[in-house]
């Protein structure tokens, strides 16, 4: 005689195995490699722009004040979260097969040479599903509404932060540095005169 529980239990571990292994497959299909396509991003050439100047030195927790200011401002900002402390964190979900996917990314922030800031992935948890962070990229750019000056680069696996233009029009944001283990972030501030 077949025990009802024992035989339940494997129609649910086969089922789940199969839910699993169809959501890979989607994830795959959806989204093909980004190794295969062109570059979809290019960093902005920007103009110098004169006005009146000044460097502010900050910390993470007036960045961060910040920061969730600006993302309120938004019309989608309650579905992801962005802050800042020892790294830059980023917290979403995402809707695959109507269930609710949690995203988990640790990001390393960069300057880059015109001002702005990449966020570099360090590490990622989706879910109990093991995805390329390229692919968790990709399912990122598709799904959820970032604000225009955050661009999201599949290929590199990374955020590309453009603070320069994209966050104000009355003034030009360069990043000097953004050191976050010493607490050391340094803005320089042009208000534009165009």
């Amino acid at each position: 005689m077949v025990n009802k529980w024992k035989a339940a239990f494997f129609i649910l571990a086969g089922l789940i195995i199969i839910f699993l292994i169809t959501g890979i497959v989607w994830v795959n299909n959806t989204f093909p490699d980004p190794e295969e396509g062109e570059r979809g991003f290019e960093a902005y050439e920007f103009e110098d722009r004169e006005g009146a100047s000044f460097t502010v030195n900050t910390t993470r927790e007036d960045l961060n004040y910040w920061l969730q200011q600006e993302l309120a401002k938004e019309e989608d900002s309650d579905k992801y979260e962005l802050y800042i402390e020892d790294a830059v964190y980023m917290e979403t979900t995402v809707q695959a097969f109507g269930v609710t996917i949690p995203i988990e990314m640790v990001l390393s922030p960069h300057v880059t040479e015109e001002g702005n800031l990449e966020l570099r992935e360090e590490s990622f948890r989706v879910g109990n599903i093991n995805l390329p962070s390229s692919r968790v990229f990709q399912l990122i750019s598709a799904t959820v509404d970032l604000p225009d000056w955050i661009y999201v680069v599949p290929e590199e696996s990374l955020f590309y932060v453009n603070v320069r233009e994209g966050v104000s029009e009355d003034m030009v944001l360069q990043i000097q540095s953004f050191d976050l283990e010493n607490n050391d972030i340094e803005i320089h501030i042009t208000y534009d005169e165009w």
